[in-house]
């Protein structure tokens, strides 16, 4: 089984993109991989905005249910009653499975106390934090979220990007220090998966594509770099399963 730990669904107004369902749906089909965590792209600094990409994402939940959970992911800049009633609907209402910092995109730096607010409502809500890393310095630097990580022990992070090849040794020192730090290394060339391996048992890893265009090529590099087959399928499914609490359908 593969599962995608990070992929995305909308209209992106900072990188400006576009994931449709039928390319994310294709793009699955055409390379073998049964399903995912569906996070928004970033929308229009609107609640009610982020509100619609939410819904959708739960739309698609629906249609295929045991094949994609989703994540919630909106600006921090909020108002901290207005950003945790919106996680709170995803998590309680919608089946979200966790939440997204994305710093460049949000405009957070992960030390300031806005970034605080979103480990503040996943440790309420029980839920993990994907937080965008690599591509976006200085906030995005995987160093500025030691901070975090050391104060929310009880919220898990998984480090998407694992530093983008620009700092894989900052994200590699935390997953290492932190039994609640996990890395997505979605953009990071074969040799860091290599490097990765050689210091971090493969239930540190999780697959992600991030946008349809790279999912042959992440899944290549992992095929490449990894030798044992056990470590391959813990990296390709069962790690996002453990970390997200996911129950995925085993016919898919």
């Amino acid at each position: 089984m593969i599962l995608d730990a990070h992929c995305h669904l909308g209209r992106d107004c900072v990188y400006d993109f576009e994931v449709t369902e039928e390319l994310l749906l294709r793009t699955f089909s055409e390379n073998g991989i049964d399903g995912g965590i569906v996070q928004p792209c970033i929308t229009r600094p609107y609640l009610a905005d982020a509100r619609e990409a939410h819904d959708r994402i739960r739309r698609l939940c629906l249609a295929h249910p045991g094949r994609f959970w989703g994540m919630a992911s909106l600006s921090p800049h909020y108002t901290p009653e207005d950003y945790y009633e919106e996680v709170r609907r995803c998590v309680r209402e919608l089946g979200f499975v966790g939440v997204k910092l994305t710093p460049n995109g949000h405009a957070v730096d992960l030390m300031s106390r806005d970034a605080r607010t979103v480990y503040e409502t996943a440790r309420s809500l029980g839920i993990p934090v994907m937080v965008h890393t690599g591509m976006g310095i200085p906030f995005a630097d995987p160093a500025r979220l030691y901070p975090l990580v050391r104060d929310f022990p009880g919220v898990k992070t998984v480090i998407a990007h694992a530093g983008s090849d620009f700092f894989t040794v900052q994200a590699l020192q935390l997953a290492k220090a932190f039994d609640h730090v996990w890395l997505e290394p979605s953009g990071v060339g074969i040799e860091g998966i290599e490097g990765f391996l050689a210091e971090l048992p493969p239930d540190k890893l999780m697959f992600s594509t991030d946008v349809p265009v790279q999912a042959a090529g992440e899944l290549l590099k992992y095929r490449r770099a990894v030798k044992s087959e056990a470590a391959l399928e813990q990296i390709f499914s069962k790690t996002a399963i453990q970390v997200f609490g996911l129950s995925p359908d085993s016919k898919q």
